[in-house]
């Protein structure tokens, strides 16, 4: 069985959520309860917030202590909040998911931050990993592993043992930062030589939650032998990753316990502001090199809104046909954003009255089941104007599964008390299964 050299293992570690199994759907949930409660005091925030864990399905016979460590998870694990003056406050990452549900990016940004030593950690754990002289950003080893020269393309996978003792807690990867070539060499030497390794879960756990990051992120994909692969479509985003990963420096080897406490504001800042900024880059700088026309990663709002919103076209224009009227099929149109008339697609009923789409799609690894949607203030401003003939479609699509629940004039459901609305920059709507129609998405099958 292979083991790190003593001298040269170091056991990195990391908070574990407790909802780890439908992460998805507890972010996506919590992002809306932050951003509701952004510029509350401290004491405010911490009780509402957990009333509002206590009220996600499922939780509500959990204990007091067990809300507290989904509170401090996701809070500090995922930086979604960040004190300042006595304050709390929705951070850019929980606003942004609370507006799109943008599941991809929202993982994309965390795990192109993620690294040790890092905010996410207690105090007294950072200062051990100061002293230890680590500085090790995952995503940047897993970037450069991918685009390296060294491992032919059917080695080109990594699983979970392997970079559990390969790379997490070995301080040659970790601390010395050795060339990748070594590490690779020692990697395909163990599986040439068939050499096992320790795979118990409490042994593995951290480095199998990273890659099932970089999976959430549309980064890599897990077969069913547990070994994980690069997704052909993220190899772009990674050949640039690997030259401008974003780097936390401000953690210092001779800080005291306090000095590092301090810091911690910082941390939450830089996950916040460097992951916006390098995400920006690198569509600028893909825009550049493809003339505007990628095959690449799909990670923006406006990617997957896009893709979206050209689902529903067709969908529309099947449906019409379909049933008849393949003369309105033809008037289905698109509205340029441009117009910012309030919604997305402009179709017809079957009798030719107008029908206003509004779509907001979701992507994730699994179905995305939180009934709560945003609505800018030119949407909700658009759906008082049009009333019944105004529409939200919902179009979830996942690795499991495609659904679309479109929802018919929300604003006269909230009169009528049927959805819960929330002003916050527009409108954020809760709604339960008796306020939407779950539908067949269709599609052309070419």
């Amino acid at each position: 069985m292979y083991e790190v050299p003593a001298k040269f293992y170091q056991r990195l570690h990391h908070p574990r959520p407790r909802f780890k199994k439908n992460i998805e759907n507890v972010l996506g949930y919590m992002a809306f309860s932050i951003a509701e409660l952004d510029g509350e005091s401290e004491a405010i925030f911490k009780e509402k917030i957990l009333s509002a864990i206590r009220d996600f399905p499922g939780n509500s016979g959990l204990e007091n202590k067990t809300l507290q460590n989904w509170r401090t998870e996701i809070s500090a694990l995922f930086s979604m909040v960040n004190t300042k003056d006595g304050k709390n406050f929705a951070t850019e990452l929980s606003k942004e998911l609370a507006n799109t549900t943008n599941l991809k990016e929202f993982f994309l940004k965390f795990i192109s931050t993620f690294q040790y030593p890092g905010g996410f950690l207690k105090s007294h754990e950072i200062e051990k990993i100061l002293s230890s002289g680590i500085h090790f950003h995952p995503l940047l080893w897993l970037a450069k592993f991918a685009t390296s020269s060294r491992i032919s393309k059917e080695n080109l996978y990594i699983t979970d043992v392997e970079f559990c003792h390969c790379v997490l807690n070995d301080l040659r990867v970790t601390r010395d930062h050795e060339d990748i070539s070594l590490t690779i060499s020692r990697i395909l030497k163990n599986r040439s030589d068939k050499v096992t390794y320790d795979s118990q879960g409490d042994t593995k756990r951290y480095a199998l939650d990273i890659l099932d990051y970089c999976v959430l992120a549309g980064l890599m994909l897990k077969d069913y032998k547990g070994k994980y692969f690069f997704r052909e479509d993220a190899l772009d985003f990674l050949k640039y990753f690997k030259d401008h990963a974003p780097l936390f420096r401000s953690y210092k080897k001779e800080q005291s316990l306090q000095e590092i406490e301090a810091v911690k504001p910082l941390w939450i800042d830089f996950v916040n502001d460097s992951s916006n900024s390098l995400l920006k880059s690198f569509e600028e700088e893909i825009s550049k090199e493809a003339s505007g026309v990628s095959d690449g990663l799909a990670f923006s709002t406006k990617q997957i809104g896009d893709e979206g919103e050209a689902l529903t076209l067709v969908h529309e224009k099947i449906w019409l046909s379909e049933n008849g009227r393949p003369d309105l099929a033809k008037l289905v149109s698109h509205m340029p954003t441009q117009f910012a008339v309030g919604f997305d697609i402009l179709s017809r009923e079957l009798d030719a009255t107008m029908r206003h789409i509004e779509v907001k799609t979701t992507v994730s690894q699994k179905d995305f089941t939180v009934n709560r949607v945003h609505l800018t203030p030119n949407e909700w401003s658009a759906a008082e104007s049009h009333r019944d003939r105004y529409f939200v479609y919902r179009l979830q699509l996942s690795d499991e599964s495609c659904s679309l629940w479109i929802i018919q004039d929300p604003v006269g459901l909230y009169k009528q008390d049927r959805i819960k609305m929330v002003p916050r920059n527009g409108a954020d709507i809760f709604f339960d299964e008796s306020c939407y129609t779950q539908v067949e998405l269709l599609r052309t099958h070419e």
